[in-house]
C-alpha cells in the first residue's frame, strides 16, 4: 500500500478529529444535567471550583513542551524517542511545582470553604498525569493517528459517563465523587496510546537523524517558552474566569457560569479539530490557500452551530439542567458569540505557530488575557456569571484578530481572507459530505 493511501487526507483527518472532541462534549451534556440535578447550583459550583484550578495549572505548567513535542517531530518523526524522554522529564518536574501551587493556593481558591479547599487538593493530584496524556496526544498528532486521538478522548468520555450514572443511580454522587470522577476519568484514556510506538515504527524507518537540535532539551525549551507565554494566556483567557469567580460572586454565580461553558462549548469542537489539524499539517507543509480555506470553513461551521444552539437553547437548558440554571442561558449567548467570532482568528494562531512564530501568538494571547482580566475584576462582581461572559467575549476577539493581523505581516495573507465566506467554500463541506456518504454507502 502506497504512502499516499496509507495517509488521510486533510479532511479525513479533520473528521475524525472533530469527532474525537465532539463526542466528550456530547458526553459532557449528558453528564451536564445529571451533576446539575444531583449537586444543585451550589454543589456544581463547589466541583468547578475544584476542577478549575486543575485545569489552569494543567496549562500553566507545560511551557509548551507538548507543542514544541509536536512541531519537532512533525518536521522530523525520527526525532520522536529523543523528545519524548527529554519532555517527559520537563514535564514531571513543572507538574510537581504545580501541584504545590495549588495546594498553597486552595483556600484562596474555595473562597474560604473547607469543604471546597479539600475538593481542590484531591483534584490537584491529577497534574502530572494529565501533563503526560497532553505529551502523548502531541506525538500522536505529530504522526497523524487523529484515530487514537479520537480514540483516547472518546474512551475517556465514555467511562466518565459510566461512572457519573452509576453514582447517580446509586445516590452517591456528591461534590466529593463528582471531582474525583472529573479528576480521575481523563487519564484512564491514556491506555489507547500504548499501541503509538508501533504505529510511528511502521510508518517511519529508524534512520539516523542528522540534526536533533529541535529535540534536545534546549530546543524543546526554546519553541515551548516562545508558546508557552502563548498558552498562559489563552489559559487566562479560557479558564481564569472558573478559578476566581468563587472569589469574586460566590459558588452560585460559578455553578451558572459551568453550565454556560458547557453549553459554549459546543461549537468550539469545531474550531480545535480545524485547528489541531492545520497545525500538524501546515508545519510539515505551509500553505497559505490552506490555511485560510480552513479558517473561511471553520468559522461558516461554527456560525451555523452557533445559531442553532444559541435560538434553541432558552427551551431546552432550563428543561435539561434544571429550572434554576435559566439565569444561564443570556450567559452562554455572549460565550457562543464569543466562540464564533474567535474562530478564525484561532486557525491564525496555528498558522502562526507551525510556521515557528509561536511568539507573535504569544503577544496577541497576552494582550487578550490582560484585557480580559482587567474586565473580569471590573465586571464580575457587580455582574456575577454575566461580567465574566463580556469579559470572555472581548478577550476572544482581541486575540482573534491580533493573530490575523500577525499573519498578514509575515506572510502577507489577508484579513478578509479569513473571515469573507466563499461560495467554493460551501462548496468544499457539500463535495466533502457527498464523498463521505459514498464511501458509507459503498
Amino acid at each position: 500500500m502506497s504512502a499516499a493511501r496509507r495517509r488521510p487526507s486533510l479532511a479525513d483527518s479533520m473528521l475524525t478529529t472533530l469527532t474525537g472532541n465532539a463526542y466528550p462534549a456530547v458526553i459532557a451534556l449528558i453528564t451536564g444535567p445529571i451533576m446539575a440535578h444531583a449537586l444543585g447550583v451550589y454543589g456544581r459550583g463547589q466541583v468547578a471550583a475544584a476542577a478549575a484550578p486543575l485545569s489552569l495549572v494543567s496549562t500553566l505548567v507545560t511551557f509548551g513542551i507538548p507543542e514544541a513535542v509536536t512541531f519537532a517531530v512533525a518536521a522530523n518523526p525520527r526525532l520522536a524517542r529523543a523528545a519524548a524522554k527529554r519532555a517527559s522529564a520537563i514535564l514531571f518536574a513543572t507538574g510537581a511545582v504545580g501541584m504545590a501551587l495549588i495546594w498553597l493556593a486552595s483556600s484562596w481558591l474555595s473562597g474560604g470553604d473547607a469543604t471546597t479547599t479539600e475538593l481542590v487538593v484531591l483534584a490537584s493530584m491529577a497534574v502530572i498525569p494529565t501533563l503526560f496524556i497532553g505529551l502523548l496526544r502531541g506525538l500522536a498528532s505529530a504522526a497523524q493517528q487523529w484515530r487514537m486521538v479520537a480514540l483516547e478522548r472518546g474512551s475517556a468520555a465514555t467511562i466518565r459517563l459510566i461512572v457519573i450514572l452509576s453514582l447517580w443511580i446509586a445516590g452517591a454522587l456528591t461534590p466529593l465523587s463528582a471531582t474525583i470522577v472529573l479528576s480521575v476519568m481523563p487519564i484512564l484514556g491514556a491506555a489507547i496510546y500504548i499501541g503509538l510506538p508501533r504505529a510511528m515504527r511502521s510508518r517511519y524507518a529508524p534512520d539516523p537523524v542528522s540534526d536533533d537540535t529541535p529535540a534536545r532539551t534546549g530546543g524543546l525549551l526554546s519553541y515551548g517558552g516562545r508558546i508557552w507565554l502563548g498558552s498562559i494566556s489563552g489559559i487566562l483567557l479560557s479558564r481564569i474566569d472558573q478559578t476566581l469567580m468563587t472569589a469574586l460572586s460566590g459558588s452560585y454565580a460559578l455553578g451558572l457560569y459551568a453550565i454556560a461553558v458547557t453549553v459554549s462549548e459546543l461549537p468550539l469542537i469545531i474550531n480545535s479539530a480545524v485547528r489541531d489539524v492545520t497545525f500538524a499539517t501546515d508545519a510539515a507543509r505551509p500553505d497559505d490557500s490552506r490555511l485560510t480555506a480552513s479558517a473561511r470553513v471553520s468559522f461558516l461551521a461554527c456560525i451555523v452551530a452557533g445559531v442553532l444552539i444559541g435560538c434553541t437553547m432558552p427551551f431546552w437548558i432550563p428543561w435539561l439542567f434544571g429550572a434554576d440554571f435559566a439565569e444561564a442561558v443570556p450567559v452562554a449567548a455572549v460565550l457562543i458569540a464569543a466562540v464564533v467570532l474567535g474562530t478564525p482568528g484561532s486557525i491564525g494562531s496555528a498558522g502562526l505557530s507551525a510556521r515557528g512564530r509561536p511568539g507573535l501568538r504569544s503577544i496577541s494571547l497576552l494582550l487578550a488575557a490582560v484585557v480580559n482580566l482587567v474586565l473580569l475584576l471590573i465586571l464580575t462582581p457587580p455582574l456575577g456569571a454575566m461580567g465574566a461572559a463580556i469579559a470572555t467575549f472581548v478577550g476572544n476577539v482581541t486575540a482573534a484578530n491580533a493573530n490575523i493581523l500577525f499573519l498578514k505581516r509575515i506572510a502577507g495573507t489577508r484579513v478578509r481572507d479569513f473571515y469573507l465566506i466563499r461560495g467554493s467554500d460551501f462548496r468544499l463541506l457539500r463535495d466533502f459530505a457527498s464523498r463521505k456518504l459514498r464511501r458509507r454507502r459503498s
